[in-house]
């Protein structure tokens, strides 16, 4: 498989209103779905933001980065395309959300 240019997706969910939920899609020999950091950028790292991270990656089953990064590969025996978009968006969200509830501690 070749690969090709980043594209982004505008995903249904909001961090903020009027503010959605974007990913990265790249293809390469898989494809590979991000937040690029959104939620991190958006609510930033407050004390204990890894825990959270840690957590989270663990019930959506995703991978976060140490720089805040949601993402998965897309592989031929996994879930699907369309799965791996969607939870990477709600895995962001949820993401956001405790970090903001974490400041807020």
């Amino acid at each position: 498989m070749e690969s090709s240019a980043p594209t982004t997706l505008a995903t249904a969910l909001e961090y903020l209103p009027g503010d959605p939920v974007t990913l990265r899609i790249t293809r390469r020999r898989l494809i590979e779905v991000t937040d690029q950091g959104g939620a991190v950028e958006r609510a930033g790292k407050p004390p204990g933001w890894r825990d959270v991270a840690d957590w989270l990656a663990d019930d959506f089953v995703v991978n976060i980065s140490r720089n805040g990064k949601v993402s998965l590969p897309v592989s031929h025996c996994g879930p699907g395309y369309d799965a791996i978009v969607e939870r990477i968006a709600q895995a962001s969200l949820a993401l956001y959300e405790e970090l903001l509830e974490l400041q807020d501690r």
